[in-house]
């Protein structure tokens, strides 16, 4: 597999953003592209969520190649791994899909270094709480300045941020499309499984590396042990390497979240690389 090495810079001193093989970086303070669908600002549901939310976190927006204002594009809210920040949706957009979505990346919540270019997660109430307002907001400004479909909305994260878009999406669940967490963990604590009806008809994709040292054998059983109890819908990938953030492992999530846009049946050469093989009493 080919590691993304790309996405480990997380300087936020790089400077502004710039083009990279025609996609569009804005920053987050820019105006956007006139003409996206005017009921895209009539979001009743995200309005009712983020009406109170004016925490002003940094955030950071992708644009596909050839943005089209005329197409409602699936949006995807990622969170950066501790030690990254908002800027990281820009190198992972890209190996997702050039074309297919219209991104955002959130800042974490606590500064890891004084000059704040490195933010981790922090999972107090308090924290998860600030968390849950910049998501809603991040998805408030993406859909007023872009076309975007609301029903088709993705929570995804890397590492800790793939913990924390865990639990913002099982606080809302019926406002994901899907939630996808690149390694991580399950969250607990702080009543996450109080919508429990609603969060087993979320859809979730964990991939995970088998030999990512961050994540034990005996912790993936223990969450996987907590998911089977909660009876949530998850959709287990594990992968021969030690780290999830690979090409490979990105277009597989391509492929996730474009079944569910487009309603289509599972890719039958995707059955085939994932299924398992009947072993018999014989061969043991």
């Amino acid at each position: 597999m080919k590691r993304l090495s790309s996405s480990a810079s997380s300087d936020a001193s790089q400077g502004s953003p710039t083009k990279l093989h025609g996609e569009e970086y804005l920053a987050g303070g820019s105006n956007g592209l006139p003409g996206a669908d005017s009921s895209a600002k009539k979001l009743n549901d995200w309005l009712s969520l983020s009406e109170t939310c004016r925490v002003k976190r940094p955030r950071e927006f992708f644009l596909p190649v050839r943005y089209e204002p005329g197409y409602r594009y699936p949006l995807v809210v990622w969170l950066h791994n501790n030690g990254f920040n908002e800027t990281q949706v820009r190198q992972v957009m890209p190996h997702l899909s050039t074309r297919n979505y219209v991104g955002v990346g959130v800042r974490g919540s606590l500064a890891m270094d004084a000059s704040g270019h490195r933010f981790e997660w922090s999972h107090t109430p308090a924290a998860v709480s600030r968390c849950e307002d910049a998501v809603w907001q991040a998805v408030d400004d993406a859909c007023e300045r872009y076309s975007i479909h609301r029903d088709r909305v993705f929570i995804a994260g890397y590492g800790a941020g793939g913990t924390m878009a865990r639990r913002v999406a099982f606080q809302r669940s019926n406002q994901f499309a899907g939630c996808i967490a690149l390694g991580g963990r399950m969250p607990r604590g702080n009543a996450v499984l109080s919508n429990l009806v609603s969060t087993r008809n979320l859809k979730n994709l964990w991939a995970v590396a088998i030999e990512n040292p961050e994540l034990r054998e005996e912790q993936f059983e223990d969450d996987m042990r907590l998911v089977a109890n909660a009876r949530l819908r998850l959709d287990v990938r594990r992968y021969t390497t030690d780290d999830e953030m690979m090409t490979e492992v990105l277009r597989d999530v391509n492929a996730w979240m474009m079944r569910i846009v487009t309603g289509a049946p599972e890719d039958p050469t995707a059955s085939e690389k994932w299924a398992t093989t009947p072993v018999g009493f014989s061969s043991n």
